[in-house]
């Protein structure tokens, strides 16, 4: 066998081949890692928030409206969390027992950084049906998941 060499006439189809397949290659991985580490951006005290949105249904319930708020956040929403306006935020969230401050921020980190799955079937709003009754905004919705006390809903 012999010798490649790149500048001889009958190597150049060759040459580009290889030049087209590293840069679509080069291209490609870039890509790749660039999708692969991206991470959504989201309020820094968004675990205040889910303390505030859904304490009452431990790790369950708090990491169902984390998918749900990163759904939101992915299809240009903003978070929408009411709990985050609670004027009493921080005295709520005092005022529960201090393992769910470490379980809501293992929580975001899991759902945000970590791009854990999502249990809510790409829900992108919820509400507690059954004590509240079916909202307005909810009627033109596809009911996707229901955990806890809450039922999840995502656009037509």
């Amino acid at each position: 066998m012999g010798v490649f060499y790149l500048d001889r006439p009958e190597n150049k189809p060759l040459a580009k081949f290889y030049l087209i397949a590293f840069l679509t290659l080069t291209l490609l991985l870039f890509a790749f890692f660039a999708t692969a580490h991206a991470q959504a951006t989201y309020p820094a005290n968004l675990w205040q928030g889910l303390i505030a949105e859904d304490v009452a249904g431990g790790y369950q319930g708090m990491y169902a409206v984390a998918c749900c708020v990163r759904n939101r956040l992915n299809a240009g929403l903003n978070t929408g969390l009411c709990g985050l306006k609670r004027k009493d935020l921080n005295a709520f969230v005092n005022r529960q027992p201090k393992k769910y401050q470490a379980i809501a921020k293992q929580i975001i980190k899991q759902v945000f950084e970590q791009n854990s799955p999502d249990v809510t079937g790409g829900g992108t709003h919820y509400e507690a049906v059954e004590k509240y009754g079916l909202p307005r905004w909810a009627r033109g919705m596809i009911r996707t998941a229901k955990i806890g006390e809450h039922t999840f809903f995502k656009g037509r």
